[in-house]
């Protein structure tokens, strides 16, 4: 009786080893990476607002993260237009960098 009850209890705990929860520690730097973002299923566009948000708050220059493929042709008419009409955003951005004081390339 001695010898079942020792294999009952080391099953036992061996079942509750077993079934613990395996908790993963992950920061929330981790789980703002555009490559986390991406595998856990959300866009490449969301991935890159929330890369450009980020930047946006600790101050540092807003890129983009991906490059569109277009047409080099497609891409100059859009570049001219933009540069005629300062209204157009030529970068088909939401966000802007917004600097404070005027600089050259605000002409």
């Amino acid at each position: 009786m001695g010898a079942m009850r020792r294999n009952l209890l080391f099953s036992l705990a061996v079942i509750a080893f077993l079934s613990g929860s395996a908790y993963a520690a992950v920061t929330t730097e981790q789980t703002t990476d555009p490559e986390f973002l991406i595998n856990s299923g959300y866009s490449q566009l969301t991935a890159e607002d929330v890369f450009m948000q980020k930047n946006r708050a600790n101050g540092k220059p807003i890129e983009p993260l991906y490059e569109k493929n277009q047409n080099k042709f497609i891409k100059a008419c859009r570049q001219f237009y933009a540069y005629l009409d300062p209204s157009i955003d030529e970068v088909d951005r939401i966000h802007h960098d917004i600097k404070p004081s005027p600089s050259f390339s605000d002409l």
